[in-house]
């Protein structure tokens, strides 16, 4: 295929529903990775330390160096923390809140949590204090178990969170906390060893809620989403059967709380028995790359194509002529010999990798196809992935044997997909249970066991998946054609001189008609490389970029091209899986975005 290998897959069915045009999804799946069975997750826990008892499961970062722990010695943290909870009183149904940067004290909260049936409530480290007090209220946790800043930060709010009896801090300094999480361990080690059995006699059912997250999103609006035990097992299962990871060392960079990072970066870490790393911060990976001897990295497409660029600079500095060269050795001992030699002639791009790097996994957003492409030809495999929330929240994923750029892959086992009206619809054993305490949101989402995504799509012939935008991001011209924002941001995000842009239809002069426009932010680093540090001005800034839009949009239809651009001195807010807050620009962008 011209965008990527491709496996054999069947034809796609075509059927026209009453009121809207549908296709469903038939395609023959490829051979899948073996799995072993799980119900739930404490039996994915305990499954596990069976199979890789002195493996090391987690390493996290204390005073410069990173401690190991082994799942033998993760699942006694777990049973002794899971005591801790029965003896404060805690029952199914019942939950806690965890709040705090990556670490192996947040791993072990979330799994006791979960193992003795009390519902996890994971919170974006990044939302200010009045936020994440909105968050407790609504949630109602009575344990809080956080790092020292948060402690700190919500001391003076504790008195007005219903039903918040204790806070416990992971860090050594108790300060305003009942215990600190060594104090709260060691209760629970007393109580086991005075009888308290609370791990292995809770029975947890797949039926039960294992988590409540909250989404920040993109179109302002939070909901608590409800993931059960059976939702997750499923997810964690199916991903496993089409991405192996298997023994590997993987590189903890996106926030726990969020399901993309805790399913794929945690639970299906920890049921393939590797080693996961808690990286210090963005600016650290390198080290810690290189520190962890990490062999596969989860990110989001900014964190790809930062990469990228430090290589493709790194590749122009030493001439892109060698480059080319080594990529027609490379080509033809595969060809002729079927030797990949890619790690050898690329040798000093994976040492800057840290040297041990053989797949990226993108997700949260589309990945520009000749990044994915390119860490291919250096050696390193990278494939994308589609999900949400509400489905715990993988749908569908490229395989490293059976992949296409420019789609998220194919639906995982287990689900069934439909476009009904351009929309991407979905069923499977993942999609959650609903939104807490918003049946009205529930019932709008989930509808006779179908999952409306929110956004569009379409299945290709072969049956791989392809996104083209959100429902409400679209732009609708004035002769009723449809323009998907994200198509033109990633056409304008291809010029070295644009950082990054949000497009929308902005107001013409004529007040109900809509034109494209983009707020730009230039990549200063570029601008600095080529004018000199001080020798370019505002005018020159929008200038240059004028002139690069218009280059990018000519390979667009004629409607789709951007029609007037502002320049934003400063990157967008984004969430924490780094996307675009467009609502923040977009509702107020009926009047120009300035800085």
């Amino acid at each position: 295929m011209e965008n990527g290998n491709c496996c054999s897959a069947g034809r796609t069915s075509w059927r026209s529903p009453r009121n809207s045009f549908t296709i469903l999804s038939t395609v023959k799946q490829p051979s899948p990775y073996p799995v072993y069975p799980i119900t739930d997750l404490k039996d994915l826990l305990v499954r596990a330390t069976e199979r890789y008892p002195d493996r090391i499961a987690l390493k996290s970062k204390k005073k410069g160096s990173y401690f190991p722990i082994t799942y033998l010695e993760l699942q006694a943290c777990v049973r002794q923390m899971a005591s801790a909870f029965s003896i404060l009183g805690l029952e199914k149904g019942d939950r806690v809140a965890i709040l705090s940067e990556n670490r192996t004290e947040w791993v072990v909260t979330y799994l006791a949590a979960i193992s003795i049936g009390v519902i996890a409530v994971p919170i974006d480290r990044d939302l200010v204090v009045r936020e994440i007090c909105q968050i407790l209220s609504v949630a109602r946790p009575k344990v809080l178990i956080c790092s020292q800043q948060y402690v700190s930060q919500l001391t003076d709010h504790r008195q007005d969170i219903a039903d918040l009896q204790y806070v416990i801090c992971m860090d050594d300094l108790k300060a305003e906390a009942d215990l600190t999480f060594e104090e709260f361990l060691e209760k629970g080690k007393q109580a086991l060893l005075s009888g308290d059995e609370a791990f292995d006699e809770v029975v947890v059912e797949e039926e039960d809620v294992a988590s409540i997250i909250f989404t920040s999103g993109t179109t302002g609006s939070s909901k608590g989403v409800m993931l059960t035990h059976g939702n997750l097992s499923a997810n964690v299962m199916a991903i496993s059967q089409y991405v192996s990871i298997r023994n590997g060392v993987a590189l903890s960079v996106l926030p726990l709380h969020h399901t993309y990072e805790c399913t794929a970066g945690l639970l299906v870490a920890l049921y393939q028995g590797c080693t996961i790393c808690h990286a210090e911060s963005l600016r650290r990976i390198p080290d810690n790359l290189r520190e962890t001897q990490a062999t596969v990295l989860l990110g989001v497409p900014l964190l790809f194509e930062s990469l990228y660029h430090r290589i493709e600079n790194a590749i122009q500095q030493n001439g892109r002529c060698k480059f080319q060269i080594a990529k027609g050795i490379a080509a033809v001992f595969e060809g002729i010999f079927g030797l990949n030699i890619r790690r050898q002639l690329f040798k000093q791009v994976h040492q800057n990798l840290g040297g041990h790097l053989q797949l990226f996994i993108s997700g949260g957003a589309a990945i520009n196809p000749k990044v994915s492409k390119s860490f291919r030809e250096l050696g390193i495999d990278c494939i994308q992935g589609y999900g949400l929330t509400e489905s715990a929240p993988i749908i569908s994923v490229n395989r490293v044997d059976c992949l296409k750029d420019d789609s998220v892959g194919l639906p995982l086992p287990g689900f069934d997909i439909r476009i009904e009206d351009g929309e991407i619809v979905v069923r499977g054993p993942s999609v959650m249970k609903g939104y807490y305490l918003n049946e009205g949101a529930t019932q709008e989402t989930i509808k006779n066991g179908w999952l409306y995504t929110g956004d569009l799509g379409y299945l290709d012939e072969d049956g791989f998946l392809h996104i083209s935008g959100r429902r409400k991001s679209v732009i609708v011209t004035s002769n009723g054609k449809n323009i998907y924002p994200e198509e033109i941001e990633m056409t304008l995000n291809q010029s070295p001189f644009i950082l990054e842009s949000l497009v929308w239809g902005g107001p013409e002069k004529t007040p109900d008609k809509v034109e494209v426009q983009a707020i730009v932010v230039p990549d200063t680093e570029t601008f600095d490389a080529r004018f000199g540090l001080t020798h370019y001005d505002e005018d020159q800034v929008q200038e240059v970029l004028a002139e690069e839009v218009k280059k990018c949009c000519k390979g667009l239809a004629p409607y789709k091209r951007v029609q007037n651009i502002v320049v934003r001195s400063q990157e967008f807010e984004k969430t924490t899986t780094r996307k675009i807050k467009r609502f923040l620009y977009t509702e107020r962008a009926r009047e120009p975005v300035t800085e």
